[in-house]
């Protein structure tokens, strides 16, 4: 390669020889959306917001030697991919004809910039354009025979963090790795890297997932996210200290949503990508698990009911047949009702009905040889086929012989729906959407290849399921859950779970796992997430203990999603009904989950309207502190909410970082300074949840039990109105509007308040007097009111805080809980 114009005119070599001077190659401006794009001397690409901000400060142009990654502006190679699979993973090879021909010369052609080899031969080019402000589309194209892939090489300042990339267990900010992202199956436990040695198909590697979206937050305030069917893979700062890298098939759009803050750059993105859905109310009640035939399911019920367990949901994976192996329970793999084991499921779906629950079932895309299933598929050509045109057969999960259907034949599409529907017929509300994962890359659809097609199986899974609900006009909400996705599922799924963890605390795939996928599958617009209280999969390590069930319910409680599942091997497993302790503690957390429905519901209308997720990555709310960036074990709920659970095996108690501000414990107490980290006592039944100063938290009051199919004896929503218990949090303003809108919630912060004199409660510029008569009054600094209107808290006859509340029924009755 010649040498780089910008390194000769660096040295003072002649202009004849390097274009110096008058013959310098000149730099040029492209814009879009607000973003600056400017080509340094024709060689270097900066990027940088309407600010001035340098987003993406581009690499020049160098030498690349045989085999080494290209650490330079722009470079592109012909290679291809190949995947291995074994049971839904996949272990890549690559193919590459000749080595990477690194762009010497960027060439501007209107909105587009051609990239040139040093001979002036094109191999590339990039089209600019934008949809709305703050947003940058790149549209990438191969030029030059061969070429299919390209490297973009940017500057790693030591300052930079990268937050994203979806479900990922080990990290939040994946500065120092190189992040592939490829729909998979996760592994059972995990490798410290991505190095295919071992039973790699057995055990996950670092970055496996079944769902990375190739989208990251930057601390420098931007969402890049590079839209395309195939595999990306992110160098960030892993190659060098100082480099960064992003590799792409050419054909892809990267798109670049600068905030500047974080919050507004996942609103950009979320506007462009989709936004997450928002779920039906029953979603944020508890569900519980029950299987193994009718009548076990309706004791599940009816003892839920009988102990006073709040949930408004029962799932039972086996609706379709179960077997024991062993200690293993193993579902047949069938697309509708077992009637051995559920001979009068359409009256058992009545029987939880009435006792105010939605009845969820169970299905997946495979299609196994010797069942009903494969009778009605695979003679109508309706499975993955090879390149010879025969049935795709493999190994499936039960390690017999399987298909996939194509979910991309419309007759094998609507195949799928009638069968969904039908489920509904029966009675049910819902299902998990499981796998879909497992599309071989050399197998052929009716679209095309599954090379093309595979991180794209998982979303045509969700559009049949969203089909299938969607056409059932019967005024019922109903919904799935779903593991495995790419760009789409954000707006289709309404609930996303984290896959199937170990039955531990493990840091490699059990319960310290949770935190991280939850974060980094809000930071890609997937907001309404849950998990398997206790973990799932029991294959290589202990089934759950009661401590490993409480540390998790409690973290359950505080998801979105509050939801248990028996495990592969349910009898090796903790449970809510092992013990009287275990049922009170269930029942606590459950009822704490559910009185944060007013809430929780709010937040999801939020992240449907903004982007913003309920479970949200710390450095959204406090990008400039550098020490939130690689926290893996707290996360925000809404922009107000802290929760750090306990992760480790016998520990009563863990460190907490608090960022800058006031912080209170959720549970009562002294408030905390933030900026440092905080020693936080946790007895096996608690959880460090800390409250920042400014939120308003509504609450239903005692007694809520189901959110559908309520009755008197089992109490729903309507039966509170609008009544609310509000925590309220001062130091700060804040605010807070259900999800119907009408009811709201604003606290403005007067006067700098210690919280250490006693406060007097002012409602409607009257003074309450204490809880010794009928009528409004004050408890400690509890208000007890009925109504709209403002609530001040005085002391010393100033008023330090206001709290206005408007919306409700006139004759609403509120409890309004003051910390100061």
């Amino acid at each position: 390669m010649k040498p780089a114009r910008w390194l000769l005119c660096s040295v003072g070599l002649a202009t004849t020889l390097c274009g110096c001077g008058e013959d310098e190659a000149p730099s040029f401006d492209l814009s879009a959306g607000g973003l600056q794009v400017h080509a340094e001397q024709s060689q270097r690409l900066v990027i940088r917001a309407s600010d001035g901000r340098v987003l993406l400060d581009g690499l020049p142009p160098g030498d690349v030697a045989a085999e080494s990654p290209p650490l330079v502006g722009f470079a592109v190679r012909d290679i291809t991919t190949s995947y291995e699979m074994q049971f839904g993973s996949f272990k890549p090879t690559e193919h590459p004809v000749g080595g990477w021909r690194v762009a010497d010369e960027l060439r501007q052609a209107g909105q587009a910039i051609q990239l040139l080899d040093e001979g002036g031969a094109a191999l590339a080019t990039l089209s600019f354009s934008s949809k709305a402000d703050g947003h940058l589309a790149i549209d990438t194209a191969a030029d030059a025979s061969g070429v299919k892939r390209m490297s973009w090489g940017f500057a790693c300042a030591p300052s930079d963090h990268f937050a994203g990339f979806g479900a990922q267990a080990f990290d939040v900010d994946h500065r120092g790795f190189t992040v592939p992202t490829f729909v998979a199956e996760n592994g059972i436990g995990k490798a410290e890297n991505d190095d295919y040695t071992g039973p790699w198909f057995a055990q996950g590697q670092r970055h496996s997932s079944h769902l990375p979206i190739p989208q990251y937050l930057s601390r420098r305030g931007y969402v890049l996210a590079t839209y395309t069917p195939y595999q990306a893979n992110f160098a960030l700062c892993s190659e060098s200290a100082t480099t960064a890298r992003i590799e792409i098939e050419l054909g892809a759009t990267i798109h670049i949503f600068d905030g500047p803050s974080p919050a507004e750059a996942l609103e950009r993105a979320s506007a462009e990508l989709g936004r997450p859905r928002m779920p039906p109310k029953v979603a944020f009640a508890p569900w519980l698990d029950a299987t193994h035939g009718s009548e076990e399911v309706r004791r599940v019920a009816n003892k839920l009911r009988e102990e006073g367990v709040p949930s408004s949901v029962i799932w039972t994976e086996d609706w379709r047949g179960g077997n024991w192996d062993g200690d293993s329970y193993k579902l047949k793999e069938e697309w509708e009702v077992d009637r051995d084991l559920y001979p009068d499921f359409e009256d058992v779906a009545d029987d939880l009905h009435d006792a105010g629950f939605h009845f969820h079932v169970y299905f997946n895309p495979f299609i196994y040889k010797g069942s009903k299933a494969w009778q009605e598929t695979q003679p109508n050509g309706w499975l993955v086929q090879t390149e010879d045109g025969d049935d795709y057969v493999f190994g499936g999960a039960k390690f017999t012989d399987t298909g996939l259907l194509d979910l991309f034949h419309p007759d094998a599409r609507a195949w799928a729906v009638e069968k969904m529907q039908d489920a509904i017929a029966l009675g049910t509300e819902g299902w998990m959407n499981d796998f879909a994962e497992w599309l071989p890359t050399d197998s052929v659809t009716y679209a095309g290849s599954g090379a093309d097609l595979h991180n794209e199986y998982p979303v045509e899974w969700q559009r049949i399921a969203r089909e299938a609900i969607d056409g059932v006009d019967d005024g019922v909400d109903r919904l799935f859950f779903g593991r495995s996705g790419w760009f789409g599922t954000p707006a289709l799924a309404d609930v996303i779970w984290a896959g199937d963890q170990r039955t531990t605390f493990a840091v490699d795939d059990g319960m310290h796992t949770i935190i991280p996928i939850g974060v980094g599958l809000g930071l890609v617009g997937v907001s309404t997430y849950g998990h398997d209280i206790a973990g799932y999969q029991a294959a290589t390590n202990p089934g759950s203990t009661k401590e490993v069930f409480f540390r998790w319910t409690s973290l359950g409680a505080w998801s979105p999603v509050m939801r248990t599942h028996h495990g592969n091997q349910p009898n090796l497993n903790w449970n809510w009904e092992k013990d009287d302790e275990t049922i009170a503690h269930f029942r606590s957390y459950a009822q704490l989950h559910m009185s944060l429905v007013p809430w929780l519901e709010g937040l999801a209308k939020v992240a449907s309207k903004t982007g913003l997720p309920m479970w949200r990555a710390l450095a959204i709310h406090f990008p400039e502190d550098v020490a939130v960036w690689p926290i893996n074990d707290q996360v925000m709920m809404g922009e107000h909410v802290l929760i750090a659970p306990v992760l480790e095996e016998g520990a009563n108690k863990r460190d907490v970082y608090l960022p800058a501000g006031r912080w209170y414990p959720f549970d009562g107490g002294s408030a905390l300074s933030g900026g440092a980290s905080e020693s936080i006592d946790a007895s096996i039944d608690q959880i460090p949840v800390l409250v920042r100063q400014g939120a308003v938290i509504p609450t239903y009051p005692d007694g809520v039990l189901t959110l559908v199919n309520a009755s008197a004896q089992v109490p729903g929503p309507d039966s509170v109105g609008d009544d609310r218990v509000l925590l309220v949090f001062t130091g700060a303003s804040g605010s807070f509007t259900e999800a119907d809108g009408k009811l709201s919630y604003s606290l403005e912060q007067l006067a700098d308040d210690d919280g250490e004199s006693s406060a007097k409660l002012v409602w409607n510029d009257k003074t309450l007097s204490d809880c010794d008569t009928m009528g409004d009054c004050q408890a400690g600094e509890t208000a007890h009111v009925s109504g709209n209107g403002t609530l001040d808290v005085q002391v010393g006859g100033e008023t330090k805080a206001r709290l206005s509340i408007a919306g409700g029924k006139s004759d609403r009755k509120l409890t309004v809980v003051v910390r100061r």
